[in-house]
């Protein structure tokens, strides 16, 4: 199964501002059609987060996912909202685990830092899949956030857009 942390990023590697803000990405005005959005959640068959960004999600007040498996990653209760297909396991092994059983070929890790880098940890992250993009946030909620090691990682592609933003995907191949 791929598991894609598909995300944006500041320059300096924030991925929301520290109140877990992301209008930052609005006021960048880039089209959809350009970060390739709907082409990548196209192929995606299911999500997990972390509390936060799923807290963040619905306070936009509708689903936006449609009726895909959702995993939220927390020690805390999480109530669905209406639409969201929410699923009981909430710890990343749990999550994999239940997701394969599924039939999942596709989960994408929709955020944050900390999840990102506890799926890395675990080795369950396969992809990353990296907008860069043309700003500096100078402090936020970190793209990977309690690492204990480093890991190389293999850069699959890039596409460098007229907007300053840039494309990057990766593939992780543990030893």
């Amino acid at each position: 199964m791929k598991v894609n942390y598909y995300v944006a990023s500041s320059l300096d590697g924030y991925i929301a501002k520290k109140d877990g803000d992301v209008s930052w990405l609005e006021d960048l005005e880039l089209s959809m059609e350009d970060t390739g959005y709907n082409d990548f959640f196209s192929t995606v068959d299911a999500l997990v987060m972390g509390r936060k960004t799923y807290e963040m999600i619905v306070s936009f007040g509708q689903w936006p996912y449609g009726d895909k498996p959702v995993w939220v990653c927390s020690g805390q209760n999480i109530t669905a909202i209406d639409g969201c297909n929410l699923q009981s396991e909430s710890a990343p092994e749990e999550v994999y685990k239940a997701a394969t059983e599924i039939g999942t070929q596709h989960l994408w890790l929709v955020g944050g830092g900390s999840l990102a880098s506890s799926f890395l940890e675990c080795q369950l992250l396969s992809n990353i899949s990296l907008s860069l993009m043309p700003i500096i946030l100078g402090s936020g909620i970190k793209l990977f956030d309690g690492l204990t090691s480093s890991l190389k990682i293999n850069k699959e592609s890039e596409k460098i857009h007229e907007s300053g933003m840039v494309q990057l995907d990766y593939v992780i191949k543990y030893s």
